[in-house]
């Protein structure tokens, strides 16, 4: 790993910190919910990227997201270079590598969570008692049957992380509360390992000093 430092999305907290081992110092994590608003995380990130670069000279900045919805596209650094997954967004980084090049999974009708995105995002659960505090158990759960209803399947990615016995009872017990299916696929940590490595990749993104991240580096290996 060159000099660097990471500004992630928390939902990669215990990738990064327990699966790669970085330590806590050496990492910025910002909140899930900025995806919701792509301007707004663009900001963020050019704000801390700009203050890292204030408190001392780097080689690289290593950027836990994916294009997510242009969230990162105009963002750029001044004198480190930026390296960033090669993907769409950050479900395609949980499952690993193997799914390098399929820039469209199937989100029409599965909803992907992993440990991160249970800790630190939404689901169906939570929006159902977000409802509950404006309104009795029947048209909450009617309400938040409505913003999943495109969905047949809850699935779990499984990246060996300490809170996959408790991820995997959330999950089944959403899944059986909104007559969904249930299913777990194996997730990795070499998408985001493979940003560390000395050797080039189509899997990462890799922009010089004063270039901004542009949505057309994206490939995805097509």
């Amino acid at each position: 790993m060159q000099k660097g430092k990471i500004i992630a999305c928390e939902v990669f907290k215990e990738e990064f910190l327990r699966g790669l081992k970085i330590p806590l110092e050496d990492c910025i994590f910002l909140p899930q919910e900025l995806h919701r608003t792509p301007d707004q995380l663009k900001v963020e990130l050019q704000k801390r990227i700009d203050l890292l670069e204030e408190q001392g000279d780097l080689d690289c900045i290593y950027l836990g997201y994916g294009l997510c919805g242009n969230g990162v596209a105009g963002v750029k650094s001044s004198r480190s270079k930026i390296i960033i997954p090669n993907s769409e967004d950050c479900i395609a980084v949980l499952l690993g590598l193997r799914h390098f090049g399929k820039c469209q999974l199937n989100r029409t009708t599965s909803y992907f969570l992993s440990s991160g995105w249970i800790g630190f995002g939404s689901d169906g659960w939570k929006e159902y008692q977000r409802c509950l505090e404006l309104f009795d158990h029947e048209t909450a759960y009617w309400a938040t049957k409505e913003m999943i209803k495109n969905y047949e399947t809850f699935i779990l990615i499984n990246n060996d992380m300490a809170s996959y016995p408790a991820d995997k009872v959330y999950v089944q017990k959403i899944s059986k509360f909104f007559g969904l299916n249930y299913e777990e696929v194996e997730g990795s940590i070499d998408w985001l390992a493979s940003l560390f490595e000395d050797i080039e990749s189509n899997s990462k993104i890799i922009v010089e000093p004063g270039i901004s991240i542009q949505s057309s580096m994206f490939t995805c290996g097509t």
